[in-house]
């Protein structure tokens, strides 16, 4: 499925959370993927249970304010979640870090933009999906953003 994801080029690592590292990647036919890898060694309990909780959620909504799950891999010790990916990267590195990055600061009114979308993908999957969700960790750092920066949670 993949044609390359790097996973030593600094080019190609877009950060890491608690599940494990973040990649960008590209698959056959050129589509641009945000691929989450599991950290090396024995997966715990709980990245499991997460990895597994993210699956069976993603899965089961399409919102276009909610990041799309286009695969995943459960092979192994390892395990692999790949997303859509988002050019402009989380919302934190906008808000909070855009010095370090050489961005311009966001406007206000983008900033309400951002907001009002966050708040339609959370009602979403809060209330809306056939299903209720609750994210449990919604923050600057997990809210992504794309080229024209519409947030995707």
């Amino acid at each position: 499925m993949l044609a390359s994801v790097g996973s030593s080029s600094s080019e190609s690592h877009l950060g890491h959370g608690g599940f494990g590292v973040d990649y960008k990647g590209q698959l056959d036919h050129g589509t641009k993927i945000a691929v989450k890898r599991t950290k090396s060694g024995v997966i715990c309990n709980k990245a499991v249970h997460e990895f597994e909780s993210e699956i069976s959620v993603l899965t089961k909504v399409r919102h276009r304010h909610l990041v799309l799950l286009i695969g995943y891999s459960t092979q192994g010790l390892k395990r692999i979640l790949v997303y859509e990916y988002l050019p402009q990267g989380d919302l934190s590195r906008h808000l909070f870090h855009w010095k370090n990055f050489k961005l311009e600061p966001l406007s206000w009114k983008r900033r309400l933009s951002i907001a009002l979308d966050v708040a339609r993908g959370t009602k979403y999957l809060h209330s809306l999906a056939h299903q209720s969700f609750i994210h449990r960790d919604l923050k600057s750092s997990n809210i992504l953003l794309s080229d024209d920066f519409r947030p995707k949670v």
